[in-house]
């Protein structure tokens, strides 16, 4: 693309104005000029009341372009460093179990950076945090008129389950099938938890709080305390109250939506 001069709010203490080019090869904002293969994520937040792109790239540039601001964040999307595959996507296929009206399927990319992975294509963007990933298995659809081999991913929305599902070449299935359980490996917490600890953990997930948790478990405040701390030292859970309150991160929903497939005996893929 030939070069696009830009006139941007660039957040530093204070909102500044500042002078944005882009063109096919990076992005220059103020003085420092960014290779797009230098990005390695980004994505929409927001700060000070306002909405922002937030672009990492050695350190965060947290920008607003005003009304180009969806079209400069497409163009990032697309751009900045990733191993990007071709295929169609469905996405959202399913919310929390039930069927998505009205979603169809899109021609784009599966695109993954450092920090999430992204379904790209002229009609949508979609972000996922790698810590929001839940799974990704295959499964079977009716695609057209034709049963179609398809990679499932769940991923948290929320504290809400989506599944998408992507279809494309068999070796480009199996490819992101392993790449994807790596990065789901990688987000396991480093040791297994106890038969207690689970009922916790999923006790945390439908809500009880600590004193219920407490009385129905018939356990102290000092052992639930201990169990709590671990939970956050896994990065399953954060505090949320003074009186040891806590909620669960993506990882700990991922984690009690693997229990409870272990206990019903579901299969997993």
């Amino acid at each position: 693309m030939n070069e696009t001069k830009l006139l941007a709010e660039i957040f530093d203490g204070e909102w500044k104005k500042v002078e944005v080019l882009i063109n096919g090869k990076g992005i220059t904002i103020g003085r420092d000029r960014i290779d797009f293969k230098a990005i390695m994520d980004v994505e929409i937040t927001q700060n000070e009341g306002k909405e922002t792109i937030k672009i990492r790239s050695g350190k965060d540039y947290l920008l607003n372009f005003g009304e180009r601001q969806g079209q400069v964040y497409r163009f990032l999307a697309f751009n900045i460093k990733s191993d990007k595959f071709a295929v169609y996507f469905l996405s959202p296929a399913l919310r929390g179990g039930v069927l998505v009206a009205n979603s169809k399927w899109e021609k784009g990319y599966f695109s993954i950076t450092e920090s999430a992975a992204w379904f790209l294509s002229p009609e949508k963007i979609i972000r996922v945090p790698l810590s929001a990933l839940g799974s990704a298995k295959k499964d079977k659809r009716t695609v057209g008129d034709k049963q179609r081999v398809v990679l499932a991913v769940t991923h948290l929305e929320g504290k809400e389950v989506i599944t998408s599902f992507i279809l494309c070449p068999e070796t480009t299935l199996e490819l992101l099938l392993d790449y994807l359980h790596r990065i789901l490996e990688q987000q396991k917490p480093r040791e297994k938890l106890s038969e207690l600890e689970e009922q916790i953990l999923t006790m945390v997930y439908t809500g009880l709080d600590s004193s219920n948790i407490e009385s129905i478990l018939g356990i102290n405040t000092e052992k639930l305390n201990e169990i709590y701390d671990k939970f956050v030292n896994l990065g399953i859970a954060r505090v949320v109250k003074v009186r040891k309150e806590i909620e669960l991160t993506p990882k700990g929903i991922v984690l009690v939506s693997e229990t409870a497939k272990k206990l019903g005996g579901g299969k997993s893929g």
